[in-house]
């Protein structure tokens, strides 16, 4: 075969909702974007409270630190339709 007429394999986690049976898929790179975003919280949460903690007597500078935002993070292991966490992954392969 020549390389224009190969199929890329797209591997995917396929997630089924055992309450509802919402069907939902999502992939490695997506995964990894999460994991990242719920490190990068964890970071920020930490910043955050060490900031609050330099001025224990929350003194008057203490409000002008900047405060590291939080983001939403969607978590891959629950149901978007119904916040169920009962739910079933298995891995798919797809040739395009």
């Amino acid at each position: 075969m020549s390389k224009s007429k190969r199929k890329q394999k797209i591997v995917e986690t396929k997630c089924t909702c055992k309450a509802c049976g919402n069907i939902w898929h999502y992939g490695k790179a997506e995964a990894i974007k999460n994991f990242g975003e719920k490190m990068e919280n964890t970071g920020n949460s930490m910043s955050n409270t060490g900031s609050d903690l330099m001025c224990c007597g929350g003194c008057i500078p203490a409000l002008f630190i900047p405060k590291a935002p939080e983001k939403t993070v969607k978590d891959l292991n629950k149901c978007d339709k119904c916040g169920s966490k009962a739910i079933t992954k298995e891995k798919v392969e797809h040739y395009v």
